[in-house]
């Protein structure tokens, strides 16, 4: 059904999608999520030294080098979107947004899952992303698809991880039990994965 103005009884101007109203438009928002992402970088360098050992450590520093080249990503994209203005770079700035986002959420369960403290974030990777996007007015496909790779991701690496806590002899009892006790979280993983890239299906393009 049409929708019209009522003052005129012309069709009425659709609204714009919502990755278009978040487009910067102040300079704090160009700089807030960048500087977000680079506080969790830091901190998966602190947590890793926190939990000591050289396995915590490259972990954490890995996760950190990921992470701080998905600011720098948010910033660039960020930066363009609020010079240009355009439908374009308002899209590559949304783009860039979900999956840092996204990817960070998942980069974080898998270290913490792989140091042996899984629970609260691998849960937000398979439930918390999701469950956001029912808050939203429409929801591109885009987002979607990038949730379920990322989940697809994330129960591929918990598999690998519960394969090796089943096969290395010489890993820590507390270790061996965090990285089998994974494969439940790939199972959940995969659920996600699949009902995310059914409603990409059914969902806008743009």
């Amino acid at each position: 059904m049409e929708t019209r103005d009522p003052d005129t009884d012309d069709p009425a101007e659709e609204a714009p999608p919502g990755w278009v109203l978040n487009t910067p438009t102040r300079p704090l928002e160009v700089w807030l999520y960048p500087v977000l992402v680079l506080l969790l970088a830091a901190a998966h360098v602190a947590l890793g030294v926190a939990f000591g050992g050289a396995l915590a450590l490259v972990v954490g520093v890995s996760a950190a080098v990921v992470t701080t080249a998905g600011a720098v990503a948010l910033f660039v994209t960020g930066r363009h979107a609020y010079d240009e203005q355009s439908r374009d770079a308002s899209w590559r700035c949304h783009v860039t947004r979900v999956v840092v986002a996204v990817g960070s959420v998942g980069i974080v369960s898998v270290t913490t899952l792989t140091v042996g403290f899984p629970f609260g974030a691998l849960f937000g990777a398979v439930a918390g992303v999701p469950t956001a996007f029912r808050f939203a007015r429409s929801v591109p496909r885009i987002d979607h698809l990038v949730v379920a790779w990322t989940a697809l991701a994330v129960a591929v690496c918990c598999v690998v991880l519960a394969v090796l806590g089943l096969t290395l002899a010489d890993l820590p009892d507390y270790r061996s039990t965090f990285w089998t006790f994974g494969a439940a979280f790939a199972v959940i993983s995969v659920a996600v994965a699949v009902h995310q890239f059914v409603v990409a299906r059914r969902s806008p393009h743009d």
